[in-house]
């Protein structure tokens, strides 16, 4: 039996490595390029993205052993996965806050009510918060306020303030698979010591249905079931674009926050939400910045879904997730101010 020579080891190890490499960059620009327009793409933007990086486990001790300079693609390719692909980020933007009062503002998703009330009232006091968006409320709201503080509810969107509020335009829509529409998007006019801005707090369609139908246990994808996903991706974008036509309506500084049911690496995000809008964990917040946390056939999934969004003269200082208050959703809390 002929022996496999070393130079040839080291040959195939390398060619693994490389072809791992382009992978791993046709992954990347597959989601920059098509997440949320072509199905299978749009499984894997929500789905757990670091099993991109599970042939690492035998690529690096392989390549240790009989290829060093493979190690070369391997680590450009871990970089790239708990990099850009996991949305890793850090705060390099290089635009200049414009000295000022800043907003602290917290949004949170309660899980239609399956929250730890106290946990979530001592979060609003300890913080610091002005203003708070809440989605899936309860019809009673048990969140104990500072005194004083002012309260607008439609459905199952809330926005509390210490500065006083005026209601403004409601929007609703379809949220498969309920069968009655669900208050989409509240939005309110609040006077500020330094003038008024336009607040709104948003609960977008979530893909949750159609992502599980395509799911199988056992052939891992039943393709009969994808133009389910498809119509719903496509409703998703149209509820996400009229939606955002309403805030623009208006020309005070804009705040927007709550749960958007997409990555900031969406394609529908980009172009909805990504041109007009500051993300405040994209330019200021460090890590992953995980907020929602659900099971998808039994396999766990962490995501960035929930967004504090500024424009109209308005940029973030401080972004990071909160602390757990008992709902499916960690709390998004930025502070918010002018910016040059």
């Amino acid at each position: 039996m002929q022996r496999v020579k070393p130079a040839q080891r080291s040959g195939f190890v390398s060619y693994l490595a490389w072809g791992y490499l382009f992978i791993v960059i046709v992954t990347w620009f597959a989601v920059f390029l098509f997440g949320d327009r072509w199905w299978p793409v749009t499984v894997f933007l929500f789905s757990p993205r670091w099993f991109v990086s599970l042939p690492l486990i035998i690529l690096v001790p392989l390549a240790a052993w009989t290829s060093r300079r493979s190690l070369m693609p391997l680590f450009a390719a871990a970089f790239i996965i708990f990099g850009p692909i996991m949305g890793f980020c850090l705060p390099l933007s290089t635009s200049k806050d414009r000295p000022g009062p800043v907003l602290r503002v917290l949004t949170c998703n309660l899980q239609t009510g399956d929250y730890d009330a106290a946990a979530l009232s001592a979060l609003i006091r300890d913080c610091g918060a002005d203003i708070v968006a809440l989605q899936e409320c309860p019809p009673e709201l048990k969140v104990a306020m500072p005194k004083g503080w002012q309260t607008v509810q439609e459905g199952e969107l809330a926005i509390l303030s210490r500065y006083p509020l005026l209601k403004g335009g409601v929007q609703q829509a379809l949220h498969p698979p309920h069968q009655w529409p669900r208050t989409s998007l509240l939005q309110c006019i609040v006077t500020v010591p330094w003038g008024k801005l336009a607040f709104n707090t948003v609960h977008l369609p979530s893909p949750r249905y159609g992502l599980q139908t395509i799911l199988d246990r056992a052939t891992l994808f039943s393709l009969s079931r994808k133009g389910l996903l498809i119509e719903e991706t496509r409703h998703r974008r149209r509820v996400a674009q009229e939606v955002q036509r309403a805030i623009s309506l208006s020309s005070l500084p804009v705040i927007v926050a709550g749960d958007f049911n997409m990555p900031a690496d969406s394609r529908i995000y980009r172009e909805v939400w990504g041109h007009s809008y500051h993300n405040a964990f994209s330019e200021k917040g460090t890590g992953y910045g995980r907020t929602e946390f659900a099971s998808m056939r039994g396999i766990k999934v962490g995501v960035r879904i929930d967004h504090i969004l500024a424009g109209n003269g308005l940029g973030i200082r401080v972004c990071e997730p909160g602390p757990d208050v008992g709902s499916d959703h960690l709390p998004l809390i930025a502070d918010v101010g002018g910016q040059k």
